[in-house]
């Protein structure tokens, strides 16, 4: 047993269109936060390890919260 499908060529345009798009977005987004990592470790290598820590736990707190915000 055999099932095809039939779907416009239009419509597969559309969906892969998409599908690239969406890849794009994501990439950038891991490149946005690459890029901020840098530069949170520039900042931090200048702090104690006591200060360094507290600054950490202030940014894994805020980035949990955008991912949260991101997902609703």
């Amino acid at each position: 047993m055999q099932l095809t499908i039939e779907v416009p060529e239009k419509d597969l345009v559309a969906f892969g269109q998409e599908s690239v798009q969406r890849e794009i977005v994501r990439t950038l987004r891991w490149m946005k936060i690459r890029q901020s990592f840098k530069k949170i470790s520039a900042e931090l290598s200048s702090l104690d390890e006591q200060m360094y820590f507290q600054e950490l736990e202030a940014i894994r707190a805020s980035t949990w919260d955008e991912y949260k915000q991101e997902l609703t």
